[in-house]
């Protein structure tokens, strides 16, 4: 995956997901609005075969976008870490 920083303020920031589809676009989205500091998240595609997704996420004033960003791919890793522990015990036992 490669970003691509479109654009960024105090309380806002737009990237681009090179190599990225509506999967990961969704889970970051949906991983952004758990947060009580966002007040946007979200993204456009506007040609599957040509572009890629272009993502916007917008905070409340004393947070950063970065840090939002980076906070929401955390939670994005520890839910997979958990999938893989679930996964790899429910298919021990069988």
């Amino acid at each position: 995956m490669e970003l691509e920083l479109l654009s960024k303020d105090e309380d806002s920031m737009a990237i681009k997901l090179v190599g990225e589809d509506h999967t990961l676009c969704n889970i970051l989205r949906k991983a952004l609005h758990e947060d009580k500091h966002i007040i946007s998240a979200s993204y456009v595609i506007e040609h599957p075969l040509l572009e890629h997704p272009k993502f916007h996420v917008k905070v409340k004033k004393g947070r950063s976008p970065r840090r939002a960003l980076t906070d929401a791919a955390g939670r994005i890793i520890e839910s997979c870490d958990e999938l893989r522990s679930e996964l790899l015990k429910a298919l021990k036992e069988k």
